[in-house]
């Protein structure tokens, strides 16, 4: 997931950076965190992020209204308001800000907001152009594993399968909801969708229960921890074969 802390004030940013980095590895999400001092230079890094944690008064520009670019940008973006001026609350509902934390800041208050955001991500619908240039709008849910195979990227979802235009890289942007794992870098994999698991190879839940997808083994590690994580630490006992 793309995460961006954007405050005038390096010791908050300092702070904000530990806690986040704390949430990520706790939850065994692959995090790429940027950090920014102004409102001008999130805005002139041209950056696309998943989450956003911003203060409202950054000196040179008001947090509301570099919300608003940045969602013009990608919508899908979620904003945290981290700040100590409660009057602009009225300000960040009009942004659908996700939660509003006050300064100063304290690490049980960030881990909630950022497991809300993350929480908002993993319930968005997504938007995919297909190789016929149709525009296919599916829930990220609905998703059970993605195929880079022959130049091809197929999306496999409950209702069938889709080729997708454009590289397995661009279509993962789309596709950073929580249960998703990389265990091989031809593959994306909803979770939810894993009946069982050994070190090399994965099982799928029907309708793709014929399906054995690999994990390379510089990831089996990364992706056992991933997905004890995501499914309760009886997992092995049951769905291991």
């Amino acid at each position: 997931m793309k995460v961006a802390i954007c405050d005038d004030i390096k010791e908050y940013r300092a702070s904000l950076k530990a806690y986040i980095e704390e949430f990520f590895f706790q939850k065994h999400i692959a995090l790429e965190l940027f950090e920014f001092s102004s409102g001008k230079e999130i805005l002139e890094s041209q950056g696309v992020f998943d989450i956003v944690l911003l203060d409202i008064e950054l000196g040179d520009s008001n947090g509301i209204e570099i919300a608003k670019e940045l969602q013009k940008r990608n919508k899908k973006t979620v904003i945290l308001i981290v700040t100590s001026h409660s009057q602009y609350l009225d300000d960040a509902m009009d942004i659908h800000a996700v939660r509003f934390v006050n300064k100063p800041i304290s690490q049980s208050r960030i881990l909630s907001a950022l497991e809300k955001a993350v929480q908002e991500i993993d319930e968005k619908m997504v938007s995919i152009q297909l190789k016929n240039n149709q525009l296919l709008r599916i829930y990220a849910s609905d998703v059970v594993y993605i195929e880079a195979k022959f130049k091809k990227v197929i999306i496999y979802a409950v209702d069938g399968s889709y080729e997708a235009k454009g590289s397995l890289k661009t279509i993962s942007d789309l596709f950073s909801a929580s249960f998703f794992a990389v265990p091989h870098n031809s593959y994306i994999v909803n979770l939810n969708f894993v009946k069982s698991f050994k070190r090399d190879e994965i099982k799928l839940l029907p309708p793709y229960a014929d399906v054995r997808i690999s994990v390379a083994s510089r990831k089996q590690s990364e992706f056992r921890k991933k997905i004890f994580e995501f499914v309760g630490d009886d997992y092995s006992a049951k769905n291991s074969y």
